[in-house]
């Protein structure tokens, strides 16, 4: 997916508090972010629970060579300027990256520095940050 020229929309994938309806949606929305699609990464991602987050926050690292489920991802598209100022507030560990969708496509969107899910709950196996919710709710 590259950069929509008519519009100059950039697209971005989220993984945990920017997915729809949860806390921090309204941050993509409020920018001029439009929903693009559900679908998932390529399967060497790793997710994990960020502790002291909050919104509670995952943490998604790629280690080439792993193959698990892949997870489950959205991609928004943001005006130019808006991507801009979104990327600058985003906090430490995260940041933004090249994401390898299991389409074979790579779109900018949230990673984690590796030094912050070493001691972190890693919660691959859910699949994505929406099933590790419910689970914990349930």
């Amino acid at each position: 997916m590259a950069e929509n020229q008519a519009d100059g929309a950039l697209p971005i994938v989220v993984v945990g508090a920017h997915l729809t309806g949860l806390p921090l949606n309204p941050q993509l929305t409020s920018s001029g972010g439009q929903f693009v699609k559900r679908c998932r990464t390529s399967p060497d991602y790793r997710l994990f629970a960020l502790p002291n987050t909050t919104p509670p926050k995952p943490g998604m690292v790629r280690e080439p060579g792993f193959v698990g489920p892949g997870l489950e991802v959205e991609v928004w598209s943001l005006p130019s300027d808006a991507f801009g100022r979104f990327v600058a507030a985003i906090p430490a560990p995260l940041g933004i990256g090249k994401v390898s969708l299991e389409d074979g496509t790579a779109v900018s969107g949230f990673l984690c520095e590796a030094h912050a899910v070493a001691e972190a709950e890693e919660i691959t196996r859910f699949g994505g940050w929406r099933a590790f919710l419910a689970e914990r709710a349930g």
